[in-house]
Order: C-alpha cells, then structure tokens, then sequence
C-alpha cells in the first residue's frame, strides 16, 4: 500500500506541471484578438467609399466575424459631427460605406483625409479601433494610335495644396473587363508610372468579344496602393468583335422544350413505353385465358 501511495505520489509530481503547462497553453492559443480592416476605394474619380473588415484572431486562424457594429469618423475621431455612418458586417465579416453628402465640407479640408473606425466589446468580438489615411488621388485613362499599334495610357495624380501632382514609381494594371474579372491588355501585369505620372501599354487581344457594336471596357487599376488606395477608371473602345448572339430556342436539343426534343431520343422513350405496356397487355390476357382454361375444367 505505501509503494502504491509513492508511486502515486511520484506521477503527480511529474504529471502536474505538465498538465498546468498544457492548460495555460490552451489558455493562450485561445486567447482572442479582434482586428479591423480599413480599404479604400475610388470607382471612376467618383465619390469614395470604405470597405471595413472585421476578423477575430485564435491562434494562429484569423477566423471573419459577422455581425460587428463599426462606427467610422473623418478627420476628427470621435466628433459627433464628423460621424460617416455606421454599419454592420455581413456573414463574410465585410461591410461598406460611402461619404455622405453632409460632409461634403469635411471632406475638402485636407488633401490626405483620415478615416477612424471604432467597434464596442461584445461577447463575438473586443472592442477595438484603426485609422486610415490616405491621400487624394486622380486616375485618368486615354487611347492613342502609334504606328498602327494600340495603346492604353494611363495618369495618376495626387493632390497637393488644391493642385494635382504627379504620382511616379507606381503600378498601375492596364487591362480589359471582363465577367469574370479582369484580363490583361498584353503579356504584362502591370505598368509603372513615371515622372510625370504616366504609363502606358500596347492592347495585343484580337478578336476579343466585345458588345454588339464591338466595344470593350478598358480599366486603368492601381490595387490597394498603401498612398491612394485602390483605384479604377474605365472607359470604351471600339477594340473588339462585335458580338453576335444566335438563338438555338427552336433547334431540337437536350434541354429544349419537350416537342423540341432529339428524334432520337423520343423514339427511345416512346419505345421503351410501347415495349413496357407490350409486356403488361400480354401478361393480362394470358391470365385471363388461364382462368376461362380453369373454368372450363
């Protein structure tokens, strides 16, 4: 009895410290850390608008939280007066919001606008807060023809002191809309602009779907830029082949109407309903004549 007392005292001396390791471990794999995601967006030298984000990190996971409450300031945090709005995450943890129109006024104060988010603790997510700045931009796209070449230019411009400078040394992607995305106008991904702001591309795409008329929509893109944000501009161009749309509603087909079905496969279905009923009638009437057989005996 007492050597099984030892020994169970000697594995509880090994075992326990492991254990509470093990416990405070856990403790803080699971401790949990609540993040926001601030974006910028500008859609065609248009009003902007802010993509908010919320996620909750556990461990290593960063795991979107749905259903977050965010309050989003300009320029002065906390200012009843500089609220833009608040919104609520969806279940993919995202949620969007345009600047108003009643600040309008807020909005020209400064060229490198700040934006504050703040969110309250809840039992989903801590309270927590980021800040955004970024800085006025304009993003301009033309054609030109060079040698019989196509070409796709793009300009990027900041705006300092109410006047546009601009921007060199950033990527900007030259390239066609298309429903699935975007495709690029040549073999490069992108194009950086220069001194004066500008880059530019050769459009090498032949016969590339365009709409009746044969247009295409060409995008000049500057993807989430840590200055100005995420930019698109776009524009037509009679670059393409027009598209011809040719209805096949009353060609016989598999997913045509019933009437409209392949010849082939109605002759089927109708002889295997022919041979099935075939079948039925002749076992009806053998049964029939056995039982006048029966009678008769």
């Amino acid at each position: 009895m007492k050597t099984y007392r030892a020994l169970r005292n000697v594995l509880l001396l090994i075992c326990c410290p492991l254990l509470i390791a093990a416990q405070e471990n856990t403790a803080k794999k699971e401790e949990r850390q609540s993040l926001i995601y601030l974006r910028y967006y500008v859609i065609n030298n248009r009003v902007p608008y802010l993509q908010v984000q919320t996620k909750n990190k556990l461990g290593r996971a960063f795991l979107p939280q749905a259903n977050v409450s965010v309050k989003i300031y300009l320029n002065h945090d906390a200012d009843a007066e500089s609220l833009m709005g608040q919104v609520v995450t969806n279940e993919k943890g995202v949620a969007t919001l345009g600047l108003p129109a009643s600040l309008a006024g807020k909005w020209k104060e400064k060229s490198n606008p700040t934006f504050f988010a703040h969110t309250d603790s809840s039992a989903d997510f801590n309270a927590t807060q980021e800040e955004l700045s970024m800085i006025k931009s304009f993003l301009e796209v033309d054609t030109a023809n060079e040698g019989g070449a196509r070409i796709l230019k793009a300009r990027l411009f900041k705006y300092e002191n109410n006047s546009r400078v601009p921007m060199a040394e950033v990527d900007v992607r030259l390239a066609v809309k298309r429903l699935g995305g975007y495709l690029n106008i040549g073999e490069e991904e992108s194009y950086t602009t220069d001194s004066t702001g500008s880059a530019q591309g050769e459009f090498n795409r032949t016969d590339l779907p365009g709409d009746t008329l044969g247009n295409l929509d060409v995008v000049a893109l500057v993807d989430d830029n840590d200055e100005v944000g995420t930019l698109e501009t776009q524009m037509k161009v009679p670059w393409g082949a027009p598209g011809k749309f040719e209805s096949n509603f009353n060609d016989r087909s598999l997913y045509a109407t019933g009437n409209k079905a392949p010849l082939w496969l109605m002759v089927m279905a109708y002889g295997c309903i022919a041979g099935v009923w075939s079948v039925i009638i002749y076992l009806i009437t053998r049964i029939i004549k056995m039982k006048r057989m029966a009678r008769s005996i």
